[in-house]
């Protein structure tokens, strides 16, 4: 971490080992170092998380702190590297190309600051997609549990934050079976839904009024778009949103989504300049403007991102692995199942050094976000 903090050259293992006097007879070393299995990133990145939580500076909500989660697409071309893949990228951006070959990672942070000044500091970074398991095949009466990326980035929230914090996802994570994970672990979900949305009211059920089959559960289906209210009839507040107070006009409603039993808080919002956006929160006691305030601070993970990339060479690894199959131009997921268990366990390491890469990396960041905040307050 003290190379990365002292590097002045370009990203590598090598460039680390200059920055603190050591010479190239240290390089082997280095790279052992990174592959070895005395020590886990998961425990390092759940120790780190643990000391961040408790400072004083954390961005609580009702005195309850605040995560924010997100995935990042890194670029990789290396052939003999596991877990490189096809990527698709949906961005507005017409300088970012449709497809990319490279990793994909899930990203959990806290977020560090008060006013106007926040960081959003990264516990961990997890590479979510591109392997597939060796997993032994279910009997009759078992089923193979089906995981994804919305249920990976979920397993990693509960995983690492506080029981009862906020975690703000983007909307691509708003789905039922993240927000089953997070019920279930005691952490509320914030985030964004699409336009479309539709929702339940509640259901009364009529006692003298019984049909044939399954006793109803759902209410009417409302379409949130069409809850819009003009301007003037909407509720008005001045949130600090990127930088700056800003007026918004919102409307909340409590309607089932997710589940027929637990309601959901929607915030219908539109700025003056007429963009409309629908907000949710699993925690019906949060007021719309919270909500809003709330969410307004996820960009600053893509802050995290590009600082993690342009500045530190946080995702400049080059570990690559002889004994895998030369992938081809555009790969798909990598099958464990196509290796023998010795190089099964080759390619998990390789993984491992990634993410260790990665996550010291991140914890060197969060150190020097940590001394900015500090800083700032001298």
């Amino acid at each position: 971490m003290w190379g990365v903090l002292l590097n002045t050259q370009p990203p590598a293992v090598t460039s680390y080992l200059n920055a603190i006097g050591l010479g190239e007879g240290y390089y082997g070393q280095a790279l052992h170092w990174f592959e070895s299995s005395a020590f886990s990133a998961e425990g390092l990145c759940r120790r780190w998380g643990g000391w961040l939580s408790e400072q004083a500076h954390v961005h609580r909500i009702q005195g309850q702190r605040v995560y924010v989660g997100d995935g990042i697409k890194v670029a990789k071309e290396g052939r003999k590297m596991p877990g490189v893949k096809g990527l698709h990228q949906e961005s507005e951006d017409v300088s970012k190309p449709e497809w990319i070959r490279g990793h994909y990672f899930n990203a959990l942070s806290i977020l560090l600051g008060a006013g106007s000044a926040y960081f959003a500091v990264p516990i961990i970074l997890k590479v979510h997609e591109g392997l597939t398991a060796a997993a032994p095949e279910a009997t009759d009466t078992e089923t193979k549990p089906k995981t994804t990326l919305v249920t990976k980035m979920a397993d990693l929230c509960t995983a690492y934050a506080q029981a009862g914090s906020y975690i703000v996802l983007d909307a691509y994570f708003a789905c039922e079976p993240v927000m089953t994970r997070f019920r279930r672990h005691q952490v509320h979900l914030i985030s964004r839904v699409r336009s479309s949305t539709v929702a339940h009211a509640q259901f009364s059920a009529v006692p003298t009024v019984k049909g044939p089959g399954r006793p109803r559960q759902w209410g009417s289906k409302v379409k949130l778009q069409t809850l819009f209210a003009p301007i003037e009839h909407c509720q008005q507040a001045k949130v600090w949103l990127y930088g700056q107070f800003v007026t918004v006009y919102y409307q909340c409603f409590e309607l089932h989504w997710d589940s027929p039993e637990t309601t959901v808080r929607f915030v219908l919002t539109q700025l003056a300049n007429g963009r409309q956006f629908i907000l949710l929160s699993t925690d019906g006691a949060l007021s719309g403007p919270e909500i809003i305030a709330a969410y307004g601070l996820r960009f600053k993970i893509e802050l995290t991102f590009r600082t993690l990339i342009h500045l530190l060479g946080g995702f400049a690894y080059r570990f690559w692995l002889k004994a895998m199959t030369t992938a081809p131009s555009w790969p798909k997921n990598l099958n464990l199942a196509d290796y023998p268990e010795s190089v099964q366990g080759q390619i998990l390491a390789k993984v491992d050094a990634m993410e260790r890469f990665v996550n010291l990396n991140a914890v060197a960041l969060g150190i020097l976000q940590v001394l900015a905040r500090f800083l700032s307050r001298c």
